[in-house]
């Protein structure tokens, strides 16, 4: 799930809570680390039992890693057994790679992220605001999204 939009809306331009559309396929996916995933539920004896799965719409420079998408693409005891997993990898190394060349500054810095999500709410950054693959930069990813 990290590789995927929070909500598994299209990637790109996603700039309207009720206007972007839930994505078919691996359209929801940016291949990046995003900045979290996770999963759990309720004990089986609870009066209200429930589950959960969730992640972010969001990643950060930091948190990707272009050497375990190298391994999980790369390496033969590595690679996933599922059956696009050494495509999906592959594809992870290309855009964390661009990702970070992307995010590198004229003085040197690497800093910030992408949102898929502006402000948690799939707001519209406007129109001058600089976009990976569509999402917008975000000098502090993650941290106004609820």
């Amino acid at each position: 799930y990290a590789l995927f939009d929070k909500y598994f809306k299209q990637i790109g331009d996603c700039t309207s809570e009720t206007g972007c559309p839930g994505a078919q396929g691996k359209d929801s996916a940016h291949y990046l680390l995003s900045w979290y995933y996770s999963w759990g539920g309720a004990l089986a004896d609870a009066q209200y039992p429930w589950a959960f799965r969730i992640g972010s719409s969001a990643s950060h420079q930091g948190y990707q890693n272009v050497l375990a998408a190298w391994a999980l693409s790369e390496v033969d005891g590595l690679v996933p057994e599922s059956p696009t997993a050494q495509e999906d990898w592959a594809t992870s190394l290309d855009r964390q790679l661009e990702f970070l060349r992307w995010l590198q500054s004229a003085d040197g810095g690497i800093a910030g992220g992408a949102t898929n999500s502006w402000q948690g709410d799939y707001s519209d950054p406007g129109a001058d605001h600089p976009t990976f693959y569509g999402m917008a930069y975000d000098w502090q990813p993650v941290c106004p999204d609820p």
